[in-house]
């Protein structure tokens, strides 16, 4: 089917076309904001000025940034301990997958109100309510210093209000990148904003462990519905001394985490502003569709929901995967602080990759449909390898290959994060990025919502988990086969490119 696997950038003609329509009185309206006369800012083709950037956007993605990191980060926490977790709460595979699911959970019903208050609010007041939703989030967990025959239910509400700050998190990168960079770096920003916002899963893979140390080996009797050990011998027993050392461990990493966010949380409120007085690019400027409309014709997008299907179906299963890899290995005797540095490591290199992955798709301006089909390959084979190495005994094990194949698996699917958020919005411009990616980001939690529920599914084991994610990563090939590339919004912004950026 060639006509399907056309790459089509827009004529002049077309690009008049999309672009036109939707301006409004740019001079007066948003470039001349607080720019003073001596600053000059070059014409387009249209005769509208565009075109200034300013050093602060690098400040703005990285107070972002280290947002997202730390929500994501705050969502991962229970899965790189979970021994620790069972051991002191007396919690069981499914509470540990509860924890992890309130991310998609929360995320669900709140995507469209928060597309909507991106949208229509704008970054300054989305990111100041995410960074209050995370800081209050980590702020109850802490009460279980207190209560702790309260423990299951505070850290389920903390979670929870945590995971209700993912849909700015997730999908805030794309409209950020988009009022703040030009059409250059647009693809490097988004690559930022999103990779670094999952590193604070790694993260969490081994800041965990490393102050929550797991005694596994130690951890005998029972537990009550609070987590308490009820046998008297066992309380007089080193198990007793080990059970509160864990207890308190665990609360260090609370109150780590919640300091972390109160930081942040300040800091959005001291400067985080919409956008800049001038805008970088043509389309930074140009007004989008309203919500509704947005909405409407999103819809009605074929293509788009191509990229939803294909990046919430790999995305999402892998990201719940990746964020629960301790319960994976476990059962091959691994242990939960081999499994976080398993998880570093991988969440490392994927997330450089990533960053490098989006650098180059703003050099190759467009052909990121090709870069997500050899990225998919990859991670196909890299899963294969992974399950027949653990779970078939095709492969022989060793730490070595255990390591390569995860690295390798992380590489490929954070890598095609940015490609699929920039194949997104260009698939549905003139819609507003915020509306975009809050659908796009939906088809994630989705998907991930169903990875997680199926834990619920009594002996269901482990083994599922490797084939679910490598059935997700095969579905994509087809999916972005049928996809046909169409570059509405970087066809805008190249037909100016020839203009100099001045930085300021």
């Amino acid at each position: 089917m060639p006509g399907l696997l056309k790459n089509e950038v827009l004529t002049d003609s077309e690009i008049r076309v999309e672009s036109d329509p939707l301006l409004r009185d740019y001079n007066t309206t948003y470039s001349s904001i607080n720019r003073p006369d001596s600053d000059p800012v070059p014409a387009n083709h249209t005769g509208l000025r565009h075109g200034r950037v300013y050093k602060r956007r690098w400040y703005i993605l990285a107070l972002f940034s280290l947002l997202a990191a730390t929500q994501c980060m705050v969502w991962n926490v229970w899965g790189p301990i979970s021994d620790s977790a069972k051991f002191v709460f007396g919690w069981q595979d499914s509470d540990i997958a509860l924890l992890t699911n309130w991310g998609p959970i929360a995320y669900i019903p709140l995507a469209v109100p928060f597309s909507w208050l991106l949208d229509v609010k704008g970054l300054r007041i989305s990111v100041i309510v995410t960074a209050f939703l995370v800081f209050a989030g980590t702020a109850i967990r802490c009460i279980t210093a207190f209560y702790m025959e309260a423990a299951t239910w505070l850290m389920n509400i903390g979670q929870c209000l945590n995971g209700m700050a993912g849909p700015v998190a997730m999908s805030a990168p794309a409209v950020l990148s988009a009022a703040w960079f030009p059409h250059e770096q647009r693809a490097t920003a988004t690559a930022i904003g999103t990779i670094l916002g999952c590193l604070g899963g790694a993260g969490s893979f081994i800041i965990g462990p490393l102050i929550v140390r797991s005694r596994a080996a130690n951890h005998t009797g029972h537990h009550n519905a609070s987590g308490f050990l009820f046998d008297d011998e066992l309380r007089l027993s080193r198990n007793e001394t080990e059970w509160k050392t864990e207890r308190d461990e665990i609360m260090i990493l609370m109150y780590t985490e919640f300091a972390l966010s109160a930081a942040l949380f300040l800091a959005t409120i001291i400067y985080f502003p919409d956008r800049p007085p001038t805008p970088p690019t043509l389309t930074a400027a140009t007004e989008r569709l309203d919500f509704t409309s947005g909405v409407k014709q999103l819809m009605r997008n074929g293509r788009f929901w191509l990229i939803f299907l294909a990046y919430g179906a790999v995305e999402g299963t892998y990201g719940c995967w990746g964020g629960i890899l301790d319960v994976n290995l476990s059962p091959q005797n691994i242990t939960q602080m081999e499994a976080g540095w398993v998880g570093f490591y991988g969440s490392i290199t994927g997330g450089a990759s990533g960053i490098i992955i989006g650098r180059v798709a703003d050099y190759m301006g467009g052909h990121y449909k090709l870069a997500v089909l050899v990225l998919s390959v990859v991670l196909i084979g890299s899963t294969l390898w992974f399950t027949f190495m653990l779970y078939i005994s095709i492969i022989p094990f060793s730490t070595v290959s255990l390591y390569a194949s995860f690295l390798l698996i992380e590489v490929a699917c954070l890598g095609c994060i940015p490609l699929f958020y920039e194949l997104g919005v260009e698939a549905s411009y003139p819609i507003a990025e915020g509306i975009t990616s809050g659908v796009l980001t939906w088809s994630n939690n989705f998907f991930g919502l169903l990875f997680l529920l199926a834990f619920y599914i009594p002996n269901i084991g482990t083994s599922w988990m490797n084939w679910t994610a490598l059935g997700t990563g095969i579905a994509v090939v087809p999916l972005m086969l049928l996809f046909r590339e169409k570059y509405g919004r970087l066809s805008v912004d190249t037909g100016q490119a020839q203009n100099k950026i001045q930085s300021t």
